[in-house]
């Protein structure tokens, strides 16, 4: 019997390595302006003292290019962490990360800050996914490590989690257990899906 998680993510992976390098370049400049303009509606919303700590991943393989999104939330000042890999499905650590910082290569494989960077809990958060649905739902790549992540991060405050993904990536219905977390938009090179009041 096939797994239909297995089978939408290998389909939805093998749509996403079709993107061309030209379409990769749009995709990236066209998220970046437009979550820069998320996070600023909502650290507006939050009228919190301090700017939200902004969690994005840094792109392996043919996820979207996020490191524009980097740069442009650093320039505009936000407080940018990336995520640091200890453990299949435990909770990720977030540490500081500011464009032109040296990363090194985690345990996994990923590119990731150093140990000696600060760490902290983000209020924002920009999570790669492998297939997404309408009703805010996402598959990832099989690890359990956002849905742990997000889980820990919301017992302990309110935290937006922002799927990043190419429109092709889009399924009719994702798969869900009650461990799932649902995301609170998520945001393609076509357009910006909202599902929580937390998002203007």
């Amino acid at each position: 019997m096939r797994d239909p998680k297995a089978e939408l993510r290998r389909r939805s992976l093998a749509r996403r390595d079709l993107v061309t390098p030209g379409e990769a370049h749009e995709a990236a400049a066209a998220v970046a302006r437009r979550s820069v303009a998320l996070v600023d509606a909502i650290a507006r919303d939050a009228a919190r003292q301090e700017s939200p700590v902004v969690s994005v991943y840094w792109p392996i393989r043919s996820e979207l290019n996020t490191r524009p999104l980097i740069d442009a939330l650093a320039a505009s000042g936000y407080r940018v962490t990336l995520p640091v890999m200890h453990k299949v499905r435990h909770p990720l650590v977030f540490r500081a990360f500011t464009p032109g910082d040296d990363l090194v290569k985690g345990p996994f494989g990923l590119s990731e800050p150093a140990d000696d960077k600060p760490a902290y809990d983000p209020d924002i958060l920009f999570s790669p996914l492998a297939a997404f649905d309408r009703l805010g739902f996402r598959l990832g790549y099989g690890g359990g490590i956002y849905d742990a992540t997000l889980s820990a991060l919301r017992a302990k405050k309110p935290v937006i989690a922002i799927g990043v993904a190419y429109s092709c990536q889009e399924a009719d219905h994702v798969p869900t257990e009650p461990h799932d977390q649902r995301l609170d938009a998520i945001l393609t090179e076509q357009e910006t899906l909202r599902f929580s009041s937390a998002i203007a």
